[in-house]
């Protein structure tokens, strides 16, 4: 291989949807298809500072004090070394964390820190945003009873009231000076009794903190306002925190500024673990993300780990769509805290001079009192007070400077006040068509005439009011009170959707978030009205410190489980199979497990193990029984009865684009739930199992990939109360969606300086490199992915993208991985290389294939397109028979020498053994992938594994599922519909194990395609991962392993470079790019500017290309993808790029 011939530009993920940028050479922006905009900044990266963890094994043995020891040595040993660092953080909590944050005068020495064997993980420094809150605007509405919200009954007010609890807050600092938080820091008395500054008032994330001892807000109030829901006390205002005895402690981790790092937050966090910390509330978000393995978020898992509740906010990315959850809340042991708008609601009042015992509530949409000083005249648009069609029709009376009185229905609501405005009202009273009061709903846009929502009993009392006094005036004093509006219980807006890219359900749990009033720091006022999901996550961490006063000897993981399970659902009325009054619960990926309802905790007679059933997708499911173990924790034997509540199916893409939709899609079609018992008998202490068999919904027009929930009901036959099991699963395959979003035109590279765009192999775009002439990668993002890299190669060598078999002699599993995955046909080459390709494909085929082997028999069409693949062939050297690349063939014969030995193993499953003979070597995959385009693929990726892990064959059903697309002819019923798959499923529900733990293949099928002169396979997730599919969702690798107490991380650190290109001379890493787009940018697509530099492997940064042709060489891993595999890896290869300077 040309080792001087490639370039890299590595965009490596920061285990979040985004990863940072730190080069000049590189910059970010966003753009619609017509014209280019700058790409909203995202946290960015702190130049040359890193965080750096020790290996466990180093420091396991040692005590705390060692533990700094082994810092200090490992500091002087790095300068020993002629590095030049400055150290910004250290940390030597054993439980917690053990490593340092330094900043290094020379960022390529952080390659020689990597290869230390003291050294475990590196992470860079990045800045954090304070989580997003909306500031309302205030009235002096009476303030909402916090302990009410969270479901506290009153038998327990005088019991609970969170004493010797100690509760740490994360956040902006405290004002301890307000009088409902004690007034002191740290004396006889104060609320406040623990805390550090960790930044200092001017701290922007970029210059130097200041830290103190004193962790005084006076400039932001987000942190003060948290405790007040947490724990204040302010009969001025009526505002009592839920745990107003807890012990608070106040870890100021934001200036004024709003901006932290990360090595900031994990020091933090490490002070509120040695401080003794019951309950950690983390007010920030690391990125709206949906990934966890950010090392704060590492962190805060660990902390949960050590007997910690860590609650954090599941974000405030409503309006983006699906798998937009925010970091460290997607850590599994953190409880994601999704907002709920409460029904709690302020009312205001009607009053009349005329009439002084007139005092009418009414509701506004805004929650808001009608803003009119003087008295008006109050008229009604009918005659009647039951009429039907009230100001449906146009006003001819002139209504200017009165106030109109209007009955509801007939018409909506907005066209009823679009008629009266035009007739001049200054104010509209709607009153209610039915008993009781509601808020009024209607389009806003546009209208400033205000509106307010009376019952319909006090409508008909005004009414005749009217009717004796024609003279009736009304005024609408700023005065309120509080009350129950149950249409107002809903899932806010504003809150994020989950789940994970992973498939995990996050948000965990739901609180009010909405327009909620509690205590600020003095100099801001004393009082505000805020509303976000770090808004909701304080009721949490008050309910759970009322739960530990009360549950002291429960274990974490019983308290959190009985939190979580007894909530209760945001439901509404549906038309499920003509019953219109069915129930249903909005999607659990809005609210968890539903509002938590603390009493119901408290009184609980039951847990359940798991409290939330993940079922993944179903591929990898299907339908398959899961176990729900019940045990009962009350002092009485008890019935327990089960009943399945379904939850909206939802879609959140807008057709075959993947554009992410507006509002996510929803359907009438539900899953189903079968019970192995509808009810068993515990006695106290007593544990039993039911089995659950999921099937998703079934609907002919329905959109595929949709993301199905809802909840499995266990009443407690003797007090009535219910507890709720979530459960959420994706209806197809979430590795077959691409990541990439081709649909869009994208992606393409184009010069800065004009809109022209370049998509095709033979294309050559000449840029000089001077001002906007530089070059512009441009692609849209469908879902996430943990790493994205692109690499600049050499438009003639198209050879070397194939990693050379020298590199890897040890993975023995990557010669039977599955090519390199392509996102971006490209047009014109595949034509030509299918008809030399085609024939080589079909005499292997003929030569090896037994009888049973149908399919490619069936299909010699589709053996052409694996004629695409020849050249992919040709790099594993998979037919030997393809000159066009002998270099490469002896390389590749290595592989095949493998094969042979890969080959033994299948032959212990004979249909497996087919495939081998049909080429003794490795060319048996591209004949495979040949053979059957998309579903090829998938035969000799299947094929490949079960070679590598024998044992694996034998487990999963689809070793002979796979062996069935070869020998098509017995099993392709089975396979070709996934619904025909689920039956198929139902009969296997015995044995358990293996109905849970075998996957389906997926229909979708590979496409063999050229990019550029390189011949790539497009494979749908599924097809690359036999290992993987085989095992059941929860044990699908992921950033993390639990060992120890403690949670490890793996870093990736390049593995997309060493495998695809192993050979670069460069590359530039921690680039932002959002791993899938907002709802906000759905006609918009990011582009990386590329401006000929590049960082060497040695660190060295901003080397300048010579003038010359390359490529673009772009790769994402997969969902649940192994970056050592190149079969989990979607690629794109651009037109020629000519770099030609002046």
């Amino acid at each position: 291989m040309k080792a001087s011939s490639k370039l890299i530009l590595t965009i490596l993920g920061y285990y979040l949807t985004s990863t940072q940028i730190t080069s000049a050479s590189i910059k970010i922006k966003k753009f619609s298809t017509s014209k280019i905009t700058l790409h909203k900044p995202a946290p960015d990266v702190v130049p040359n500072s890193y965080i750096l963890e020790f290996n466990g094994d180093q420091l396991k043995s040692q005590s705390e004090s060692s533990s700094e020891s082994f810092i200090n040595s490992f500091v002087k040993s790095i300068e020993n070394e002629g590095i030049n660092y400055k150290v910004r953080e250290t940390y030597s909590s054993q439980k917690v964390f053990n490593g340092v944050s330094i900043k290094l005068d020379d960022d390529k020495d952080i390659n020689k820190i990597k290869k230390l064997k003291c050294v475990k993980n590196v992470w860079p420094v990045v800045k954090i945003q304070r989580t997003e809150a909306k500031f309302e605007e205030e009235n002096n509405s009476t303030s909402q009873n916090f302990r009410n919200f969270v479901g506290l009954d009153e038998s327990d007010n005088d019991v609970l009231d969170g004493s010797n609890i100690k509760v740490g807050i994360l956040d902006t600092g405290i004002d301890h000076k307000h009088k409902a938080l004690g007034g002191c820091f740290k004396g006889e008395g104060c609320k406040v009794q623990f805390g550090f500054d960790f930044v200092g008032d001017d701290f922007n994330g970029s210059n130097e903190p200041k830290p103190d001892d004193d962790p005084l807000d006076e400039c932001v109030g987000h942190g003060t306002h948290a405790a007040g829901i947490i724990a204040g006390e302010d009969s001025t205002n009526n505002i009592t925190g839920i745990a107003p005895k807890a012990i608070l402690g106040a870890y100021r981790i934001f200036g004024c500024n709003g901006t932290t790092t990360n090595d900031i937050v994990i020091k933090a966090m490490e002070k509120a673990f040695d401080d003794g910390m019951n309950i950690i509330n983390l007010s920030l978000v690391s990125g709206n993300n949906a990934w966890f393995g950010t090392p704060e978020s590492l962190v805060a898992e660990t902390l949960t780990q050590n007997g910690v509740f860590v609650v954090a906010p599941a974000g405030t990315s409503g309006d983006n769509g699906i798998f937009k959850v925010s970091s460290p809340s997607t850590a599994p042991g953190v409880i994601s805290v999704a907002s709920i708008d409460t029904d709690q609601v302020n009312s205001f009042f009607i009053q009349s001079s005329s009439d002084p015992n007139l005092k009418i509530k009414y509701l506004t949409q805004n929650g808001k009192p009608i803003k009119l000083v003087d008295s008006f005249s109050i008229v009604p648009t009918s005659n009647v007070t039951n009429s039907k069609n009230d100001a449906c029709d146009a006003i001819n009376e002139d209504l200017t400077g009165k106030v109109a009185l209007v009955r509801r229905g007939g018409c909506d609501d907005t066209t009823k006040i679009d008629q009266i405005r035009f007739a001049g009202a200054s104010a509209i009273v709607i009153y209610n068509d039915a008993s009781g009061i509601s808020t009024p709903q209607f389009n806003s846009e546009g209208i400033s005439t205000p509106v307010g929502m009376i019952s319909c009993e006090d409508g008909i009392t005004l009414f005749n009011l009217i009717q004796k006094n024609n003279n009736l005036t009304v005024q609408f004093p700023n005065e309120s009170v509080l009350i129950n509006d149950p249409g107002t219980l809903k899932t806010s807006k504003f809150s994020s959707f989950g789940p994970t890219n992973e498939l995990e359900i996050k948000p965990d749990i739901a609180a009010p978030g909405k327009d909620i009033k509690s205590i600020f720091p003095v100099s801001l006022g004393s009082i505000k009205t805020i509303s976000g999901t770090s808004v909701s996550a304080p009721f949490i961490t008050g309910a759970l410190a009322l739960y530990l006063q009360s549950q002291k000897e429960s274990k974490p993981e019983i308290i959190r489980n009985v939190l979580q399970i007894n909530t209760k659902p945001i439901t509404f009325k549906n038309d499920i199979e003509g019953n219109k009054n069915s129930l249903i619960a909005s999607t659990i990926l809005k609210q968890g497990s539903g509002l938590i309802s603390l009493s119901n905790a408290l009184s609980s007679t039951i847990m359940t193990s798991p409290s939330k059933l993940a079922l993944n997708d179903t591929d990898n499911f299907n339908g398959k029984k899961r176990c729900l173990t019940l045990t009962n924790i009350g002092k009485e034997t008890t019935k327990f009865t089960f009943n399945h509540l379904p939850a909206q199916t939802i879609n959140g893409y807008d057709g075959i684009n993947l554009v992410p939709a507006n509002s996510p899609i929803t359907t009438n079609s539900f899953a189903n739930v079968k019970f192995s018992k509808l009810s068993i008998r515990l006695r106290p202490g007593e544990s039993q199992d039911i089995n659950l068999s999921f099937t998703p919904p079934k609907e002919e027009n329905e959109i595929n990939n949709s993301l199905y929930s809802g909840y499995i009901v266990i009443t407690d036959s003797t007090t009535k109360k219910r507890s709720y099991v979530s459960y959420m699963g994706m209806k197809g395959s979430l590795k077959s969606l691409p990541i990439l979003d081709d649909q869009s035109g994208a992606p393409f590279i184009q010069s800065g300086k004009n809109d022209q765009k370049f998509t095709s192999p033979e294309e050559v775009l000449t840029v000089s490199m001077k001002d906007d002439d530089i070059v512009l990668l441009g692609a849209r993002m469908a879902q996430g992915t943990k790493i994205l890299t692109v690499d600049v190669i050499p438009a003639e060598s198209d050879d070397d993208v194939e990693p050379p078999t020298e590199t890897q002699p040890q993975e023995t599993n990557l010669p039977t991985e599955a090519p390199v995955v392509t996102k971006k046909p490209l047009k014109n080459k595949p034509k030509e290389t299918n008809k030399p390709t085609a024939t080589k494909p079909k005499q292997p085929t003929e030569t090896p294939k037994t009888p049973k082997e149908d399919k490619p028999i069936e299909n010699p069409k589709e053996s052409d397109k694996p004629t695409k693949t020849p050249k992919e062939s040709d790099k594993p050297t998979k037919t030997p028979k393809e000159s066009n690349k002998p270099t490469k063939t002896p390389k590749e014969s290595d592989k095949p020498t493998k094969t042979p030995k890969e080959s033994d193993k299948p032959t212990k499953t004979p249909k497996e053994s087919d495939k081998p003979t049909k080429t003794p070597k490795e060319s048996d995959k591209p004949i495979e992938t040949p053979i059957e385009s998309d579903k090829p693929t998938e035969t000799p990726i299947e094929s490949d594994k079960p070679v590598e892990t024998p044992k694996e064959s034998d487990k999963p059903t689809e070793t002979p599922i796979e062996s069935d697309k070869p020998t098509e002819t017995p099993k392709q019923p089975t396979e070709t519909p996934v619904e025909s798959d689920q039956p198929t499923d139902t009969p296997t529900p015995t044995p358990t194990p293996t109905p849970i733990e075998s996957p389906q293949p997926s229909d979708d099928d590979d496409v063999v395609t050229v990019t550029s002169t390189i011949v790539t396979v497009i494979t749908p997730a599924s097809a690359a991962e036999t290992p993987i599919t085989k095992r059941s969702f929860r044990t699908f690798p992921v950033l993390y392993k639990r060992g120890n107490n403690k949670l490890r991380s793996r870093a990736f650190d390049n593995q997309a470079t060493e495998l695809l290109v192993p050979n670069s001379l460069g590359t530039i890493s921690n680039i932002q790019f959002e791993s899938r787009n907002d709802n906000s940018e759905k006609n918009q697509i990011k582009t990386i500017q590329f401006d000929g530099k590049v960082d060497k492997s040695d660190g060295t940064k901003n080397v300048e290309l010579p003038d010359g042709r390359y490529r673009l060489f772009l790769a994402a891993l997969r969902p649940f993808g192994d970056p050592k595999k190149k079969g989990d890896w979607e690629t794109f290869t651009s037109s020629i790029i000519e770099i030609k300077r002046e």
